[in-house]
């Protein structure tokens, strides 16, 4: 059986290769001051992660250090979130927050001055056709994923229309077996990625699904990057977004630069 929110550490490259830098320490502290709130209190609590599921670096764009939060609700994810820098130029680093709501209903994050409030419906859930059901087993199930998820392409393009293609992980970034609390019918699930560099651009959720047709895989995206973006099945056309706004707190998602630093501050 998967536990419930276990991330699949192995897929961290950055975690497997090298110690947590400094920012990714303070990454860390950031995250813990973030408290988000589901709109419906019947809902179990939303609650951070313990350890950041993935680490990163952008040498494309720019970014020396960034780490990827999850805020989960009774084992599913409902948040995903990276905290990274960017060279605001005479050694000075920005420090930005970007997030997503991977949530049905409505959110409320609060930090400091940050206040991200994301609506209801931030993904839209699309059920896999022509595909082998969700096996009976947690391991034959990951098989599955990850052939699901090589169905799948990513590209980002940039202001001049340039296409950047976008490299999927093999393996997931986090696997999940929700708890039987969850007012839900997903019984396992898994988040992929499509990364620049090792920077996480496109998040890929497949997740099984008890129905009353029987059990199904369902697919849902969402963007990590304020470029626009386009994500194929099969070579066919399956999610599409624009350039979106940054320092747009009511949205799905939310970017944001919070401060400029030097280095961290002491501990």
């Amino acid at each position: 059986m998967v536990v419930a929110g276990s991330a699949t550490v192995g897929n961290c490259a950055e975690r497997e290769t090298k110690a947590e830098s400094v920012w990714h320490k303070y990454f860390r502290k950031q995250a813990a001051e973030y408290r988000i709130v589901s709109t419906d209190e019947k809902l179990p609590p939303v609650k951070l992660a313990k350890d950041p599921v993935m680490f990163w670096t952008q040498p494309v764009r720019g970014g020396e250090d960034g780490a990827v939060f999850l805020w989960t609700r009774a084992g599913r994810p409902v948040v995903i979130a990276t905290f990274f820098i960017w060279p605001a130029g005479k050694g000075v680093q920005a420090v930005a927050h970007e997030f997503h709501s991977l949530a049905e209903e409505p959110l409320d994050a609060r930090r400091n001055k940050q206040h991200w409030t994301p609506p209801a419906g931030a993904v839209k859930y699309q059920t896999l056709t022509g595909v082998e059901a969700p096996a009976a087993t947690a391991e034959r199930r990951l098989l599955q994923l990850k052939q699901l998820s090589r169905t799948f392409d990513a590209k980002s393009i940039d202001a001049q229309m340039k296409d950047t293609e976008l490299r999927l992980l093999p393996r997931p970034v986090y696997r999940y077996e929700p708890e039987a609390v969850t007012p839900s019918d997903v019984f396992d699930g898994a988040i992929f990625g499509f990364v620049q560099g090792t920077d996480l651009e496109v998040v890929l959720m497949l997740e099984a699904v008890h129905t009353p047709a029987g059990d199904v895989w369902r697919c849902a995206t969402a963007r990590m990057s304020d470029l626009a973006l386009v994500v194929r099945r099969g070579g066919k056309p399956f999610w599409e977004v624009g350039k979106s706004e940054v320092d747009k707190p009511a949205g799905a998602y939310y970017c944001t630069t919070v401060e400029e630093l030097a280095k961290p501050p002491a501990e």
